[in-house]
């Protein structure tokens, strides 16, 4: 007796292949997702790096003019390398970020193309019935 009818595997197959299909579309959307998340961190660290950049000349500025040596000159300095400190801690920890977004990606970019491999596969692939052999006597 048959499983399946070869009726039954040409809808279950072509609901398979259906939903495979739907899975790649699904993981190929959540990745163009994820990159254009990344798109708007990168824009984000590159912001990050200009201002950091900008703060480092401001610091320099300051160390090397005339009154250099106040009370007023020295705070200047110090909130401008305190501010540095925090963009440092924000730029490494965007970077991190970004690292994860885009294995994130590619993993979803790997999904896409096993679903539609695997949809390829199901166009052929056929439940096949193994026969049961009656038990050998043992002598």
């Amino acid at each position: 007796m048959a499983t399946f009818t070869d009726k039954q595997q040409t809808a279950h197959r072509e609901a398979f292949i259906k939903e495979c299909r739907q899975k790649a579309w699904n993981l190929a959307c959540h990745a163009d997702w994820v990159s254009k998340s990344i798109d708007t961190l990168i824009a984000d660290y590159q912001k990050l790096q200009e201002e950091d950049r900008q703060l480092e000349a401001d610091i320099k500025e300051l160390a090397s003019a005339l009154d250099y040596h106040t009370v007023e000159n020295r705070d200047k300095r110090k909130a401008k390398q305190e501010r540095r400190n925090a963009i440092g801690r924000s730029i490494e920890h965007v970077g991190k970020i970004a690292q994860e977004g885009q294995k994130t990606m590619e993993q979803l970019l790997v999904g896409v193309e096993s679903a539609l491999q695997l949809a390829v596969h199901a166009e052929t692939w056929e439940w096949k019935e193994v026969e049961t052999k009656p038990d050998e006597k043992q002598d």
